[in-house]
């Protein structure tokens, strides 16, 4: 519309200047013919005065009173202008020149500015007149071209009236013809907008226009399977991620079985084998004593290793606890070796379980983030924040629930560009393989908040108070969550 605008303006401009210029070779060329045709009608009454003053007295008639009695008729002569001036140089009243005067066009007068595009008062004639054989006078015919600007200037004045009113007009039905076109696009714009942050679910309403109707309907066939290959990809990763589980739960398994029963079984015959010494000899016995006493030592470890080893492997009380319950427990053994940093866990509202693939991502999590905090971050405080959350969807026409995880600390924080360790890399893609997201928020010096949200909307939702840890808060679907 600016381009429409701006090349109309040109034109308007390039007409106007072609206007004024055809104006003034046209006013020069009239110019000069009128100041001919008056030449020719002023001589005619000067030379009627001479014959009929021949043989007056000069005391009968005056000299002024001859320059008044000039027979001179030049009204409706365009581009001049007539003056009679008497032998000092004096204006002459005459009657036909009042009358002239009298029909003056000073409503039609055109700006200054415009009147001296036109200016010709440069050509001038002088024609003398004589009375009783002496001149008394002189008739100046002058070129004169204000009332030929004065046209020029209400024509262009009309031309652009009514040139303004078709631009306008033109204007108005443009934009109204380029905004039926362009609201469709805009969609479009939206839409590929929203495809490319990830928001696969969108959908375009087809406008009524059938090119671009096949245009909307080619991109929700687009969205649509996009938003298919997503769920599949989403439906493969948490397969994938449910096999790994299942694969750890049988190590763990196999190692609580059977390596915890080997270890039972070892420890039992120690024990009974030391028992045993007190039929032998004192010195033999206790030489045999003290072989079986760092035996069972050794056996101790080895069951404290496998205890260890099946907690972190896989939580026995996932599935079967709250996961309240169980991350208040993670966090409860942290602070119980390491009394610094001091842990602070707020958990305002959660389902009893989201499944053991989600109950246990949260719980590496938030395994990870502590570990972090205590060994390389080197915090005081922690703040571990657990919620059920509902968020808006980019365009707000819906909402879905998710769990949100905020683990902060006030430790040194990470530099920049350092890269994230095996256990982030693998926390994040845990995280984002169940459709999830994962950020890190770090300044050195000013320590480091760990954001993970994931959606839920499959798990069922029954709002728990927690005992200990602060009272049921529900959150709205809210831009920005």
């Amino acid at each position: 519309m600016a381009t429409f605008a701006l090349i109309n303006f040109v034109a308007a401009i390039a007409g106007t200047l072609i206007i004024i210029y055809n104006a003034q070779r046209a006013t020069r060329v009239e110019i000069a013919a009128a100041m001919e045709l008056a030449e020719h009608l002023v001589h005619g009454p000067i030379e009627q005065l001479a014959r009929e003053t021949a043989g007056s007295s000069p005391l009968q008639r005056l000299p002024i009173r001859a320059l008044e009695a000039l027979p001179l008729r030049v009204r409706n002569l365009r581009h001049v202008r007539i003056e009679v001036l008497d032998t000092q140089g004096r204006h002459v009243s005459l009657e036909s020149e009042r009358t002239e005067h009298g029909r003056s066009t000073e409503d039609a007068a055109a700006p200054r500015w415009f009147a001296a595009l036109f200016r010709h008062d440069d050509r001038r004639l002088e024609i003398p007149v004589n009375f009783g054989g002496r001149q008394v006078g002189t008739v100046r015919v002058i070129g004169q071209s204000s009332d030929e600007a004065a046209e020029v200037w209400q024509d262009l004045s009309e031309i652009t009236l009514v040139a303004g009113i078709a631009s306008m007009s033109a204007l108005a039905l443009l934009y109204l013809a380029l905004g039926r076109i362009l609201h469709p696009l805009r969609q479009l714009t939206l839409g590929l907008r929203q495809l490319e942050q990830g928001d696969s679910a969108c959908r375009l309403s087809p406008p009524r226009v059938r090119e671009l109707a096949e245009i909307a309907n080619s991109f929700n066939s687009l969205a649509g399977a996009l938003d298919l290959e997503k769920r599949d990809n989403a439906r493969l990763s948490r397969r994938l991620i449910t096999v790994q589980d299942d694969e750890r739960r049988r190590i763990a398994m196999e190692l609580h079985d059977e390596l915890g029963a080997c270890l039972f079984g070892l420890k039992a015959n120690a024990a009974s084998l030391s028992k045993s010494t007190q039929l032998v000899g004192p010195r033999p016995g206790d030489a045999m004593r003290e072989r079986l006493s760092t035996l069972v030592e050794i056996v101790d470890r080895i069951q404290t290793t496998n205890r260890r080893l099946l907690k972190k492997i896989l939580p026995m009380s996932i599935g079967h606890a709250p996961i309240s319950d169980v991350i208040a427990d993670l966090v409860a053994d942290f602070q119980r070796h390491d009394p610094e940093p001091r842990i602070e866990l707020d958990v305002r509202h959660l389902a009893r379980s989201y499944g053991d693939c989600i109950d246990l991502t949260l719980y590496r999590c938030v395994q990870e983030g502590l570990t972090n905090a205590v060994r390389h971050a080197a915090a005081r405080s922690v703040v571990v924040t657990l919620e059920h959350i509902f968020l808006c969807s980019r365009d707000g026409s819906r909402e879905h629930a998710a769990v949100s995880l905020r683990l902060s600390d006030d430790g040194h924080g990470m530099g920049p560009g350092t890269t994230y360790g095996l256990g982030l890399t693998g926390m994040e893609e845990r995280v984002r393989a169940l459709g999830g997201t994962f950020g890190i928020v770090s300044r050195p010096g000013g320590g480091t908040s760990l954001q993970i949200e994931i959606p839920v909307d499959d798990a069922p939702w029954t709002p728990m108070r927690s005992p200990t840890h602060g009272e049921v808060k529900h959150d709205s679907c809210a831009p920005g969550r």
